[in-house]
């Protein structure tokens, strides 16, 4: 694999990952767990758990600066998954991933990921390559704004 791995294989990945992985897992009152499982020159694998009502922000995976396409494969329960599609003024869009269930994103879109169940949920995400930067961004009737710029060591 090379640090271009197509996005398909990034899915498959995280499939993979998933189906060999159960419980018990840990959870944070605070914000969503994340343990890394995997790390290669060309990608990295995490495991994340949230609790209901857990969150991320709006974001991309680097952009132009530091693409890292990434899929995430539901292992449990349920998490939505937002998308912004662009356009005056851009559009939400909305998914509801179950058990089984894949994802993709390119480094381009713009995304936050949700539990709005009443159950925790466990996701494996794939990035290739390694995640190193993330575009915060805010969204409003007006359209979105980049908010802030997180890096990996620094500021998550």
């Amino acid at each position: 694999m090379t640090k271009t791995t197509p996005i398909s294989r990034l899915s498959e990945l995280a499939s993979s990952y998933a189906a060999t992985i159960d419980g018990p897992f840990k959870f944070r009152s605070k914000s969503r767990s994340a343990h890394k499982l995997h790390s290669t020159d060309d990608f990295e694998v995490w495991l994340l758990a949230w609790l209901p009502g857990q969150s991320t922000d709006l974001h991309d995976h680097g952009g132009d600066a530091a693409p890292a396409p990434s899929a995430f494969t539901m292992i449990s329960g349920e998490l939505t998954e937002y998308t912004v599609s662009p356009g005056f003024p851009p559009t939400l869009n909305r998914q509801v991933l179950g058990t089984g269930e894949t994802s993709v994103v390119d480094s381009q879109t713009v995304h936050a990921v949700k539990n709005r169940g009443d159950r925790p949920a466990v996701s494996v995400h794939v990035y290739a390559p390694a995640l190193t930067l993330m575009r915060r961004y805010l969204f409003d009737e007006s359209g979105l704004w980049l908010a802030a710029l997180r890096r990996a060591g620094e500021d998550w």
